[in-house]
């Protein structure tokens, strides 16, 4: 069996079927059984920009939910989705060091990891990248093409 993991940003407002379906698909060509999510600030948000007074014990629990999800063994594959916009203010200092974090945790796991468009960007704005890499291919055709490997420096190297 083989498992994907997505690393997004926080929890989605509403209920976050249109991301799960396009995480499923990232899931189908990469070939991998199942799927799921975590999130960097596991708390709703509406935007990135929503992020103004974040909650460090929210930060704390992100870590924990994204070192299980890395640690199953039959995670295979990760996409990075946290998104390329950073919040503002305090939080941008708070969620850079999040995504410090996860970069040197990624070093040290075994599973291929990934990106769409060459950047973590957010599964919500994939089918851009596609209109942009792929003109007239929706990202459903074109998944399999756009998800890149992304490169890790690792420590042991």
């Amino acid at each position: 069996m083989s498992h994907l993991v997505a690393v997004l940003h926080s929890l989605a407002p509403g209920t976050g079927a249109r991301t799960r379906s396009r995480v499923d698909i990232a899931r189908n060509a990469l070939g991998c059984a199942t799927s799921s999510v975590v999130n960097l600030y596991p708390a709703p948000l509406p935007s990135v920009n929503a992020l103004q007074d974040p909650v460090a014990e929210v930060w704390v629990r992100g870590r924990l939910e994204i070192e299980d999800a890395l640690r199953r063994p039959d995670c295979t594959d990760i996409v990075l989705g946290y998104g390329i916009q950073e919040p503002i203010g305090r939080a941008r200092h708070e969620f850079r060091a999040q995504v410090a974090w996860l970069q040197d945790v990624l070093t040290r796991v075994e599973a291929r990891v990934w990106v769409v468009g060459g950047r973590p960007t957010h599964p919500s704005r994939w089918h851009r990248v596609s209109f942009r890499q792929t003109p007239g291919r929706p990202f459903e055709e074109a998944a399999r093409e756009l998800l890149e490997p992304y490169t890790l420096v690792r420590e042991d190297a």
